[in-house]
């Protein structure tokens, strides 16, 4: 056979190829190294959530415990700074003649101090009869104190916008006050009603014991205001022990 001018021989090599099993194997081992990690990842992004999900109960627990336990705590303390004040009482009553005795009643194991009583008529006149209010250095311990109406005198002539606890810093008087502005509890006004009266417990608080019975802490002033009058009890008041006394009771 005649060779054709410049021709060149071309040697051609098939690349070797491996078997198909091979390739597949190698696959399978690639994917499975990649695969592997990516299912820890998985079980671990699993696992956090499942942590938190299960430790969400246990936190709301916790807080909630604590709020109640807090609660419980001012609670308390709202209790404590009431113990001696809850114990104090005050009404008005009338004996067999018809005569008004007014009662302060201390059921606790301490004195109360600068106990005000203030008064009014049921049937109020607004000339001769204003609002007026009276002093009593201190209750004891366990004891029913008790103020006769003819110990009672107010005066007319001294009106007074504000019932200033500085106005009755002065000494129970033996004898009652004399003067032309001085009035006793007459026949014209013979329905009279205790109103509030405010004191100092123990701990230097000052509350007031409303006259329909509420108990408030009281800040300042008397509660008694506007259009009111001062008034003095005299002479030796009337104490008698109470046995239902102390903090357990």
């Amino acid at each position: 056979m005649r060779r054709v001018r410049n021709e060149q021989r071309v040697t051609l090599r098939l690349s070797r190829q491996r078997p198909g099993k091979v390739r597949q194997r190698e696959r399978a081992e690639a994917g499975g190294a990649e695969g592997k990690p990516r299912q820890w990842r998985d079980l671990t992004v699993i696992a956090s959530l499942l942590a938190v999900l299960l430790a969400v109960p246990g936190t709301v627990w916790a807080v909630l415990v604590a709020q109640s336990q807090l609660n419980q705590a001012d609670e308390a303390a709202v209790k404590e700074e009431r113990a001696q004040a809850s114990r104090v009482s005050s009404w008005a009553s009338q004996d067999a003649h018809g005569k008004w005795l007014f009662h302060v009643m201390n059921r606790s194991p301490d004195p109360i101090a600068r106990v005000f009583l203030s008064f009014a008529p049921w049937i109020p006149d607004a000339k001769d009869s204003p609002r007026w209010a009276v002093m009593v250095m201190s209750v004891p311990p366990c004891t029913d104190m008790t103020i006769r109406q003819g110990q009672l005198r107010y005066n007319v002539d001294h009106p007074v916008q504000t019932f200033d606890r500085d106005q009755f810093n002065m000494p129970e008087p033996s004898s009652p006050p004399k003067g032309k502005g001085w009035r006793p509890l007459d026949q014209r006004n013979r329905y009279w009603e205790l109103g509030d009266v405010d004191f100092t417990d123990r701990n230097g608080v000052d509350w007031v014991r409303r006259g329909g019975g509420g108990l408030e802490r009281q800040h300042g002033r008397l509660s008694a205001v506007g259009n009111g009058v001062l008034g003095q009890v005299f002479g030796a008041l009337t104490y008698r022990t109470v046995e239902e006394c102390g903090e357990g009771t």
